[in-house]
């Protein structure tokens, strides 16, 4: 009886326990022109979120106008991943997955080191989970999307470029 009382307590205190939440926040200039969603007010609206849950925003990591087309130049981005092989917090909270990288191999490659640490990974406007099939698969698909956006941007830009030549 005492035992079942221990893992009773054990379990209650593991699924209420407070998260840590590592905030990654980016904008290129394009793309913050476009939406109007600052890097400042993306963190502001993911700390509320994190309020809500009642979880503690660990540390925000912000590459500021730098483009999503490859991880290699986002300082913060690779202190985040740095933080994440260290563990020191649990779940990792974008506005939308196309922050974390608009290129499906990046984008699976740095869930794949969030994965294999045990920290999950939360898109805040897009609302999936990657703990589960379905929560992957529409992380995968938006995944997709971001880079196919991507590409689509690139296209008219080159266009307009070529038409004021």
């Amino acid at each position: 009886m005492m035992q079942q009382q221990l893992n009773q307590q054990t379990f209650s205190n593991t699924t209420t326990a407070i998260k840590r939440v590592a905030i990654y926040a980016r904008v290129s200039t394009t793309e913050q022109a476009e939406e109007g969603y600052s890097i400042d007010e993306q963190e502001r609206v993911l700390r509320e979120w994190c309020d809500k849950q009642g979880h503690e925003v660990y540390e925000v990591y912000a590459d500021r106008g730098i483009s999503g087309k490859s991880i290699r130049n986002r300082p913060a981005l690779k202190q985040l991943i740095e933080d994440a092989n260290k563990r020191l917090f649990d779940i990792v909270l974008v506005w939308k997955t196309n922050r974390l990288a608009r290129n499906v191999l990046d984008v699976l490659k740095v869930h794949e080191i969030f994965d294999r640490n045990y920290i999950a990974f939360r898109s805040f406007t897009e609302n999936h989970e990657t703990e589960t099939s379905n929560g992957r698969l529409q992380f995968q698909m938006l995944a997709v999307i971001a880079e196919f956006e991507r590409n689509a941007i690139s296209e008219n830009v080159k266009m307009g470029m070529l038409a004021r030549a």
